[in-house]
């Protein structure tokens, strides 16, 4: 009973009902019906905060409440059946937002502000800082006429590339995206829609970083001392013209 009452409470706040009253709503569920007292014995949380979350309940539809003729009011749970209603109803609302948001975003996007002939310089920590670089390369290429992106890849940094976005291939794949690689160094998994050249590896410098060069955008990942991911992204159209230049003149020599 206790692991299906941790279950429970771990679904219920994954969407959005708050610890408390998750765990109220797992006492009522073993009670049947009770009042705010009791549920509070059970629970160990205080009176005034129980209170609150039966109201939660009740407004959710998770708990029903009941009077006895007196001032004197009785809490019973509905059936868990109801969590699927509230789960289709996020779900209905999480798309709902997700058209807005198509919407919305590109116009944000277009209207950004951005310092008048200086470049726009972001920093990107550890591995969800990477995972936002690694959108931003998907958000910008979605919007040329030719998607397509060109990279630089050396060996150490490649194992922590995609630990914080391990979907990055297949979500580049399946938007159409191609992608030119040079690689310094062996290895480097073959894909669809990529193509890869190798370097040697210097053998008296330790290459430890990965390039991306897409839209008007120059991105820069790299490792620091203690194994965690750091990334810098110039927005430059001349610094990206230039480089995709020198990327390509490469490209020819290989």
């Amino acid at each position: 009973m206790e692991a299906d009452n941790t279950q429970l409470i771990s679904l219920l706040t994954s969407i959005d009902v708050s610890v408390n009253a998750a765990r109220t709503y797992a006492a009522l569920l073993m009670f049947g019906s009770a009042s705010i007292r009791k549920v509070a014995t059970e629970t160990g949380i205080n009176r005034g905060t129980t209170y609150d979350c039966l109201k939660d309940l009740v407004s959710i539809g998770l708990v029903s409440v009941k009077s006895d003729g007196g001032k004197r009011e009785h809490y019973s749970a509905e059936s868990p059946e109801r969590i699927n209603d509230l789960i289709r109803d996020k779900r209905r609302d999480l798309l709902d937002a997700a058209t807005s948001a198509k919407d919305l975003i590109p116009s944000l996007l277009a209207s950004q502000a951005s310092p008048t002939g200086r470049p726009l310089v972001r920093y990107y920590e550890d591995d969800e800082g990477v995972a936002t670089m690694l959108r931003d390369v998907l958000q910008t290429c979605r919007g040329m006429k030719t998607p397509r992106y060109y990279a630089y890849s050396s060996a150490p940094i490649r194992r922590f590339l995609y630990r914080g976005f391990p979907q990055f291939t297949e979500r580049r794949i399946a938007e159409g995206i191609d992608v030119k690689v040079i690689s310094v160094g062996e290895g480097g998994e073959e894909a669809e829609k990529s193509e890869r050249k190798w370097l040697p590896s210097p053998p008296s410098e330790a290459i430890s970083s990965y390039t991306i060069i897409y839209g008007n955008k120059v991105a820069t990942i790299s490792i620091a001392q203690n194994n965690t991911p750091y990334g810098v992204v110039i927005e430059d159209a001349g610094a990206a013209a230039m480089q995709r230049l020198l990327f390509k003149r490469l490209w020819q020599q290989i």
